[in-house]
């Protein structure tokens, strides 16, 4: 049996179809009605997962030929300062961490708004009418969605009216 067999991809595959044929056989037990979308989303997806698997071990069969086995999948050739890395890391984690103050505060419609906003303009680099239009987009998106499926996104501490809040 090759080293390779268990490199990272083929783990993550695997758990990837466990878990669908999971969903599946959970779902099993589920009145009529209420499995019919998880049985058959899960079906399909434990299939698809099943092709993926074989697809996956026979790459790394044929890159471990190639590159003479060993753990190759681990391997990179990047060229970028940790410092980076670690600077990209924090920025990433305190964005994280301000949408979920920010939800806190003032809501998730207007929240997601303004990280679409932000995210456009400083992440993307678009210009700022494109990020103002594809925040715009991102409220109307979620007004429209929280009318039609009647649902209440979460509200803040500020309670704002109704497509901000």
């Amino acid at each position: 049996m090759p080293s390779n067999l268990f490199a990272f991809k083929n783990i993550f595959a695997l758990a990837l179809t466990l878990w669908f044929g999971y969903v599946a056989w959970g779902s099993l037990r589920f009145p009529y009605l209420a499995k019919m979308l998880p049985l058959s989303v899960g079906t399909c997806l434990f299939i698809l997962g099943i092709v993926n698997l074989v697809q996956q071990i026979m790459a790394t069969a044929r890159d471990a030929e190639k590159d003479g086995g060993g753990f190759a999948d681990l391997s990179t050739n990047w060229k970028i300062p940790i410092e980076l890395v670690w600077r990209r890391f924090f920025i990433y984690l305190t964005m994280i961490v301000l949408i979920y103050v920010l939800i806190w505060i003032i809501g998730y419609p207007l929240t997601m708004t303004l990280f679409i906003f932000v995210f456009y303009r400083f992440f993307a680099g678009a210009s700022w009418w494109a990020s103002v239009i594809a925040g715009l987009a991102g409220l109307a998106f979620l007004a429209v969605t929280s009318h039609v499926l009647n649902m209440q996104w979460p509200e803040g501490l500020i309670v704002l009216p109704w497509p901000l809040g």
